[in-house]
């Protein structure tokens, strides 16, 4: 926190988010100190009390914290208490610290642009592939996990981006294998993968013609109550952006912008490449068009929701 003592933290990645309010609270006052240290949550706080608040001196202590969460005060709707917040905050006694942990922020909001323009703004975003493998890496050092960096990896790949999700995984793997090695058959056994990866698996499984494979991971998304639609949605997602991939390597472009390019993580990105080479422009394009011949299908009646999928996987195999 910087000598003027605002900060606001916001985005949503959770786990960013507290490290970054841990780091200040352990340069500042403990939250075990109720004289000084006061927390504000929700939509419906009062500002006046919160003002009220960073107004009192602090007891047998140089500085108070002010902890305010999820106000909504840096978005459109509550304009006064913006403003009367906005004037205070330009007075605030020096004693008082005070750190906003929002959600979502309008940038065009006057609170935001004020903090922004003399004070310190955090943003809690999933950082990227090596500062997530670093994070991971001291983790499972912390758990005492044995686990190679090629498999931190496939975790990073199957998992949703969400470190405190990823956490709570390698906590389960910690709890299964005890002092014994992750293999890639636990984590596959143990970790419960997203929906989007599964389509993924899937579609790597199209790539290289293997209709056992495809149809095995379908069936178990379907017997998983996975819905017909959702998992067409993510396989059009999936070739659209196969097709994004396969222009981009047309014109050499490095891995390491196509995975900025699509948004996906490197490790994905070089998957997504390895696939892409298999396909044509026209195998792609065709795929695209019978995605759009069974959503037809099924939003008609023509086909039951299951098989139509079922039948488009097969398709996707034999038309390559």
């Amino acid at each position: 926190m910087n000598q003027k003592g605002i900060t606001l933290i916001y985005g949503e990645e959770e786990w960013i988010k507290n490290e970054a309010l841990n780091k200040i609270k352990s340069q500042s006052v403990d939250e075990s100190d109720l004289m000084n240290y006061t927390t504000f949550e929700g939509k419906d706080l009062i500002v006046s009390n919160l003002i009220d608040t960073g107004e009192t001196m602090p007891f047998f202590a140089e500085e108070k914290l002010i902890v305010v969460r999820k106000s909504g005060l840096f978005k459109a709707g509550r304009k006064e208490d913006t403003q009367n917040l906005l004037d205070w905050l330009k007075k605030k006694p020096n004693y008082t610290k005070i750190v906003f942990v929002e959600d979502e922020i309008d940038k065009r909001n006057a609170l935001y642009k004020y903090v922004k323009s003399d004070f310190e703004v955090i943003e809690g975003v999933c950082p990227d592939d090596e500062a997530l493998m670093r994070i991971l890496k001291e983790a499972c050092k912390e758990r005492g996990l044995k686990i190679e960096d090629y498999l931190i990896r496939y975790l990073i790949m199957n998992l949703p981006r969400n470190i405190g999700h990823i956490l709570i995984e390698l906590d389960k793997l910690a709890s299964y294998v005890g002092k014994e090695a992750v293999t890639k058959e636990v984590i596959n056994e143990v970790c419960v993968f997203s929906l989007e990866q599964r389509v993924f698996e899937l579609l790597k499984a199209v790539s290289q013609k293997n209709t056992s494979q495809a149809l095995a991971i379908y069936n178990k998304l379907i017997e998983s109550k996975e819905s017909p639609i959702g998992v067409l949605v993510l396989i059009a997602r999936q070739y659209r952006i196969l097709l994004q991939v396969k222009y981009l390597l047309r014109t050499q472009t490095p891995i390491k912008q196509i995975s900025q390019s699509v948004g996906v993580p490197y490790y994905v990105a070089q998957d997504l490449s390895k696939q892409a080479q298999s396909f044509s422009f026209k195998v792609l394009q065709d795929i695209l068009e019978l995605c759009l011949e069974s959503d037809s299908a099924i939003k008609t009646g023509k086909m039951e929701p299951v098989k139509c999928i079922e039948l488009l996987i097969i398709k996707c195999i034999t038309i390559q």
